[in-house]
């Protein structure tokens, strides 16, 4: 699980070298386009964050923010599409995003794809 403040992002929704560093062009595209962008990219940002503490690896080294992308799926529900090592990993994520104005929050569950 985790928490983002959406004002963290307001301050920085103008600040192109920032968004590009973080989100991928397909998460910049679907949450610049909505009438509140910096709630949408505070969910994504927390999504990305709730991902890699489900893998125990945090943010870094091991997994970068672009490896996590968050899109809207087929009936509108979020999905996860891992890139870099952990794309091997044959494993389902679960993710479940909300915002108010104030706070985003993102809940991941990482089950093995058997």
């Amino acid at each position: 699980m985790d928490l983002v403040e959406v004002d963290r992002i307001r301050k920085k929704i103008t600040d192109t070298a920032f968004l590009e560093r973080i989100f991928t062009p397909r998460e910049r595209e679907e949450c610049l386009r909505r009438a509140k962008p910096e709630e949408c990219l505070a969910a994504r940002w927390a999504a990305k964050e709730a991902v890699a503490k489900a893998l125990g690896v945090g943010i870094g080294q091991f997994l970068a923010f672009k490896d996590v992308e968050v899109i809207i799926g087929k009936g509108k529900a979020p999905q996860v599409h891992i890139r870099g090592p952990y794309s091997e990993y044959p494993m389902r994520v679960a993710l479940s995003l909300t915002h108010t104005r104030t706070t985003a929050a993102a809940v991941v569950m990482i089950y093995p794809d058997d």
